[in-house]
């Protein structure tokens, strides 16, 4: 009788033999807060006393003209500037990943282990804070498209008029969900004239990643898989700069009993430590960030069909 591979399976010889690489599986890695302009940082609330920031705006800047007087000598009244205010709250957010001693023995060159497991606690905050920016952009007071009908070219117009009404100023950004990026494209495909989509550059890539599809009539289109989802549609905007903001805190990790290898970087904050009775390394990433829409005038919602 020969030997065959058939009869020495699984014995001496293997169903399946596992690549030696290690591959991510297809997951939205951009984050908006890589696009130069498009979230205005505001700073840490560290040492300030609160985990609250309250901003303040007042009508100045030319919002209140001048107005000519009846007659030379006519008494001029009072005009207090217009204000209002934003509360922006920083809250902790958190991932922890367990490993035991035997999963990271066992593993190949390139497999889990501590380290990597540390390095890409970056990635789950960027996509924590897409999250974050996709809520705060649901909540602009005013919408434009139509409920359960699909995104089209007219759409983006009225976002765009609503945003030259307002006398909003740029830089321009829209932060779209996939389905209402394509369904924008394919009204696009059937539009003629000067007006067309211009196609990202290398340069916009590099600095933007995979979320940055384009630029249409001057706004920046950003894709995102974390645009909320809600009552059947998707819940996108466009805004201008200034519209959008975020505050962090630094924090300075107590270390206790036992050993730590900590590694802060801005609001994150990722530690490894060891639980010996388990024979299990701990893997915990915190991180310290609150968002807020600052100005419902510099915002449109784009709610159309998911």
């Amino acid at each position: 009788m020969p030997i065959l591979f058939s009869n020495l399976t699984s014995d001496l010889r293997l169903a399946a033999c596992l690549d030696q690489s290690l591959l991510v599986t297809l997951t939205d890695q951009a984050s908006i807060r890589r696009l130069p302009g498009a979230i205005s940082y505001l700073g840490s609330v560290s040492g300030t006393g609160s985990d609250t920031s309250r901003l303040r705006f007042t009508g100045l800047g030319g919002a209140d003209p001048f107005v000519a007087t009846a007659a030379e000598n006519t008494d001029v009244s009072d005009t207090v500037p217009s204000h209002t205010q934003v509360n922006i709250t920083v809250v902790r957010a958190a991932l922890r990943r367990d490993i035991s001693d035997l999963a990271i023995t066992t593993g190949f060159a390139q497999d889990l282990d501590p380290a990597r497991l540390a390095g890409d606690m970056a990635a789950s905050l960027e996509s924590y804070f897409n999250s974050l920016i996709a809520t705060q952009i649901a909540t602009a007071a005013t919408d434009v498209g139509v409920s359960g009908v699909n995104m089209s070219v007219d759409d983006f117009y009225d976002a765009v008029f609503t945003l030259e009404q307002a006398s909003a100023p740029g830089p321009y950004f829209a932060m779209l969900a996939p389905v209402q990026v394509t369904d924008f494209q394919s009204s696009l495909r059937s539009e003629s004239g000067a007006v067309s989509l211009s196609p990202a550059t290398q340069e916009m890539l590099r600095i933007a990643g995979q979320g940055l599809v384009g630029e249409f009539m001057g706004v920046n289109l950003f894709k995102s898989t974390d645009v909320t989802d809600s009552g059947g549609n998707r819940h996108g905007a466009m805004w201008g700069a200034g519209a959008l903001g975020y505050k962090i805190a630094v924090v300075t990790p107590q270390i206790g009993a036992g050993s730590a290898v900590v590694v802060r970087q801005d609001e994150l904050v990722v530690e490894i430590t060891r639980d010996a009775s388990a024979a299990t390394t701990e893997v915990v990433g915190n991180a310290y960030v609150g968002a807020g829409l600052l100005e419902q005038a510099r915002i449109v919602g784009i709610v159309t069909d998911n």
